[in-house]
């Protein structure tokens, strides 16, 4: 493993700077900046200034984890790092230095070049994970009245760059009149203006679009590369194929491991007592839960007592009635990230979770209820209404646990709080909770009645 023979480099003291930068060097930095959480402070430090030019150096603090990132850069002359970031692109810039504090953020900008930093001052103002937070200021803007022979020569001056496939066609204010492909301009005249050959229906986000819907938009008309407009239509950029891919990536992973209660993060790259700090709260949300559902089963002592049969099937009804929360909870977390629920249809995906979810409840309490009615005689040596009392409890938790499952990512919506922790370790402490209670109360209620 290259990760390993670096390790070993790095200790041997034997092997002298120049031998372990030639050494560092041949190996994929890529590969060094996903494992350089593995090494100590000083390796890293070590192992950034042993690469052998400011390219390799930029993807390494880009590629790397945050921890890391940050470890290095503290060590580093803020003039130097500045033009580290002067001479990367736009929006990776832009995501290292929105992780310093406002002071430093002012400092770096300070000493970067005036035209760079200004570009970095408007795409910092906008979310790490919204259109304007992922675009790069750099496409190619062509104005309505340019002849196509003109565009075409211009392209041909700059072979040397890399020219993205779309051009966008903007009037006197920079407001986004339409586009067109490469071929769309080798097919017009060369007299042609830019205004004759473009594709007025033009697929564009707004600055503020979250990337899910980016990726959305994406998908459905086809295209690797998007315009980013304002509010007045003024394009600002645009988000390309990969800078999606790695921000979905991220929002994927936050989510699940938000989901099981743990770090948002670098889960693999945080320190031990940052671990502790980050899923302890989370842990502490199920202590509390089963601090409730302790005094719920102390508070039905009685019934428990007269009639423990119940109690075998406790892990089974809130487990079903769990079960069917997250996977409301899910769907309904999903289609909004995606863009399939709208103001428009969301009334309608709710109710029909929740009835998925009732219906589901029905289905199982009914077999459920009359399976344990017929044996219960034979097999567990009681009377056979412990059948009606499984099945109607399982019946009311599972249609409760459908609708707070439903409900919840919308509750979190308006609170302005991300609905994915409501597929966590809240929601099923929640389910649990409210299922143990509905399934006691059913079967004291019922027993009483019997």
């Amino acid at each position: 493993m290259p990760i390993e023979k670096i390790k070993n480099a790095l200790k041997d003291e034997n092997t002298q700077g120049e031998a372990l930068a030639i050494y560092i060097n041949e190996f994929d930095h890529f590969e060094i900046a996903r494992r350089l959480n593995e090494f100590s402070k000083d390796d890293k430090v070590q192992i950034f200034h042993l690469l052998d030019n400011d390219s390799k150096r930029h993807a390494l603090l880009y590629e790397t984890d945050m921890d890391s990132r940050m470890e290095i850069q503290e060590t580093l002359d803020k003039d130097y790092l500045a033009q580290l970031l002067d001479e990367m692109a736009e929006d990776e810039a832009t995501d290292i230095i929105q992780e310093h504090s406002n002071e430093t953020q002012v400092e770096l900008l300070s000493k970067m070049e005036k035209q760079d930093a200004e570009v970095l001052k408007d795409l910092i103002q906008y979310g790490e994970e919204t259109a304007g937070g992922l675009m790069t200021p750099e496409f190619n803007q062509v104005q309505w009245n340019q002849p196509a022979a003109e565009i075409f020569t211009k392209i041909r001056q700059e072979s040397d760059s890399d020219t993205q496939p779309y051009f966008y066609v903007v009037d006197n204010q920079n407001k986004l009149l339409g586009f067109f492909k490469l071929r769309d301009l080798l097919n017009a005249p060369a007299s042609a203006l830019a205004k004759e050959f473009i594709r007025p229906d033009t697929p564009k986000i707004r600055v503020s679009d979250p990337c899910e819907k980016i990726a959305n938009v994406m998908s459905q008309e086809h295209l690797s590369i998007l315009p980013v407009v304002d509010d007045s239509n003024v394009i600002h950029g645009v988000v390309t194929f990969d800078d999606v891919i790695r921000g979905m990536e991220d929002i994927a992973s936050e989510d699940i491991y938000t989901m099981v209660g743990t770090a948002k993060v670098d889960p693999f790259a945080k320190k031990t007592s940052s671990k502790l700090i980050a899923r302890a709260p989370w842990l502490f949300t199920t202590f509390i839960g089963g601090i409730i559902s302790a005094w719920i089963l102390g508070a039905f002592d009685g019934t428990l007592s007269e009639y423990a049969a119940i109690i075998l099937f406790i892990p089974f009804v809130i487990g079903l009635a769990g079960n069917v929360g997250i996977q409301g909870a899910t769907i309904i977390v999903r289609g909004l990230a995606t863009g399939d629920i709208q103001d428009d249809n969301i009334a309608y995906i709710i109710k029909s979770e929740i009835l998925v979810g009732v219906l589901n409840g029905v289905i199982f309490g009914v077999l459920c209820g009359t399976l344990i009615g017929l044996t219960a005689e034979v097999l567990l040596n009681t009377d056979p209404i412990l059948g009606v009392v499984v099945g109607t409890g399982i019946i009311l938790a599972v249609s409760v646990a459908a609708l707070v499952g439903s409900l919840t990512p919308i509750i979190f919506i308006n609170m302005d709080i991300d609905p994915a922790i409501s597929t966590g370790p809240i929601i099923t402490v929640a389910n649990d909770i409210l299922g143990l209670a509905i399934y006691l109360i059913t079967a004291k209620f019922i027993l009483a009645a019997f």
